[in-house]
């Protein structure tokens, strides 16, 4: 925004004036108590809750599901007779070792 050489000493010249005026200005002996009663009628500013308290009320309520569905789960598992033992965990290693030769060797 361009302003020009006069409207800059407009201006000027109108700062200036206020400033002299200032001490020719009635402020009356009510200002601070009005300005308190605007500050009252504003109320307390509020305060942003932390991060995690806005999420509090939503674990508490998925708790219970949670703790239903892993005990779910494993009264599900251990009627599946699915035991985790040494040779499944063999046979994961195993088809880790063969795909890592295959890719070095190019097979």
């Amino acid at each position: 925004m361009k302003v020009s050489r006069d409207e800059m000493q407009r201006l000027t010249e109108l700062l200036r004036q206020a400033y002299w005026g200032k001490e020719r200005c009635e402020v009356g002996t009510q200002w601070q108590s009005s300005v308190m009663a605007v500050i009252r009628q504003m109320g307390p500013v509020r305060s942003t809750p932390p991060f995690l308290s806005t999420f509090e009320h939503l674990v508490w309520r998925l708790a219970p599901a949670t703790s239903l569905l892993t005990l779910g789960l494993a009264a599900l598992l251990a009627s599946m007779d699915v035991v985790f033992e040494y040779d499944l965990f063999q046979l994961f290693l195993n088809a880790i070792e063969e795909s890592t030769l295959a890719h070095i060797f190019g097979v």
